[in-house]
C-alpha cells in the first residue's frame, strides 16, 4: 500500500459516498462515469480493502467506507481552512507602504532595505517621496507618508524616532588641497569654499550652528542637495565638502579624497526612522523599519 493517498481519489470516493451514483459523481466532479470507477478502484487497491457495494446503479458504503469517510471530510475540511487562512495572509500582505526620506538615506539606505522588504512582501506597492526632514516630517504630520528616514528633528513630540545610526561630519578634500597634508585651523576656514548640503536640511543647520559656536562667520560656500556632487566638487578641488566618511568609502580607499576632522568639536548626526506617536505600525512598517536599523548596523563610522 502507498503511503500517500491521492487526493483526487479520495475526493471522487468523498462526492461518490454522498451523491451514492456514477453519473452524479461524474456531473458533480465533471469527470467520465469512467474516470470515478477508475478512481475508485485504484483507491480501493491502494488501501487494499473494499469501499463500496454496488447494487445496481446505486452505491452503497462498506464498513471500511464508513470508516473513511468522516476522515476524507476532515481532511478536505483542513484543506479548505489552510486556503482560507493563506488567502486571508496573502490579503493581509497585500497594501501601500509610502516612504519619505532625504536624498543621502534614498541613494545609500533604501536600495538594501527595499530589496529585503519586497522579498517579505512582494504584493505591496512602495512609494518613495524625496525632500529634506523638515519636509518629510511634515508630510508624515500631515498623513501624506507612513514612515519618514532622515535625521532626528528637533521637536519630537508627536513622533516616535526609532535609531538607526549616528555619524560624524567631516571635511573631504582632494588630495592636492594643503588640508590634505595638515588639518586646518579655525582662522583659515573662511580662507576656502565649503560645500555643504543644501539650506533646507537639517545638516545644514547643524553646519551652521557649528560655525556659530566657534565664532566663525563663514564667506564662500556651495549649497548642493546630493553628497555625490559634494564629493565631486571636492575631488576636483572646487571646494571642501563637509560629509559624513561612510558616505565616500570607495573615494577615500582609492586615494582620491581625503578625510579631514573638523577643528574643534563634532557634528554628530543621529539618523532615524520617524512614526506618528499613538498610531499602532503594521507589520509592514515594522519590518521596514527593522530593516533600517539591520543597515544602519553597518554603516556606523
Amino acid at each position: 500500500m502507498d503511503e500517500n493517498i491521492d487526493v483526487r481519489q479520495l475526493r471522487a470516493f468523498a462526492t461518490l459516498a454522498r451523491a451514492r451514483s456514477f453519473t452524479a459523481a461524474g456531473r458533480a466532479l465533471h469527470l467520465t462515469q469512467s474516470a470515478i470507477s477508475h478512481a475508485i478502484k485504484a483507491l480501493e487497491r491502494d488501501l487494499d480493502c473494499q469501499l463500496f457495494h454496488r447494487q445496481g446503479k446505486k452505491v452503497f458504503l462498506t464498513h471500511h467506507g464508513q470508516e473513511l469517510l468522516p476522515l476524507a471530510e476532515t481532511i478536505f475540511q483542513n484543506m479548505a481552512q489552510a486556503r482560507e487562512r493563506l488567502g486571508a495572509l496573502d490579503h493581509r500582505m497585500r497594501g501601500r507602504l509610502r516612504i519619505g526620506c532625504t536624498t543621502g538615506a534614498s541613494q545609500y539606505i533604501l536600495p538594501t532595505v527595499l530589496r529585503e522588504f519586497k522579498e517579505s512582501f512582494p504584493l505591496y506597492e512602495i512609494k518613495v517621496v524625496p525632500g529634506e526632514t523638515p519636509e518629510t516630517i511634515e508630510r508624515l504630520l500631515n498623513h501624506e507618508i507612513d514612515v519618514c528616514v532622515g535625521l532626528c528633528p528637533h521637536d519630537v513630540s508627536q513622533l516616535v524616532c526609532h535609531p538607526i545610526f549616528e555619524d560624524t561630519l567631516e571635511f573631504l578634500v582632494s588630495p592636492l588641497h594643503p588640508w590634505a597634508t595638515k588639518s586646518p585651523k579655525l582662522k583659515e576656514l573662511t580662507e576656502h569654499t565649503l560645500i555643504v548640503s543644501s539650506r533646507s536640511s537639517l545638516t545644514f543647520t547643524m553646519v551652521s550652528e557649528y560655525f556659530l559656536k566657534q565664532g566663525v562667520r563663514l564667506k564662500s560656500f556651495i549649497e548642493l542637495g546630493s553628497t555625490e556632487a559634494m564629493k565631486e566638487l571636492a575631488k576636483l578641488g572646487i571646494g571642501v565638502a563637509i560629509v559624513a566618511r561612510w558616505t565616500a568609502h570607495a573615494e577615500l580607499a582609492s586615494g582620491q579624497l581625503r578625510a579631514v576632522p573638523l577643528p574643534r568639536g563634532k557634528i554628530v548626526r543621529k539618523w532615524v526612522a520617524c512614526t506618528l506617536k499613538d498610531r499602532p505600525l503594521s507589520l509592514a512598517e515594522t519590518t521596514f523599519i527593522g530593516l533600517c536599523e539591520q543597515v544602519g548596523k553597518k554603516m556606523e563610522n
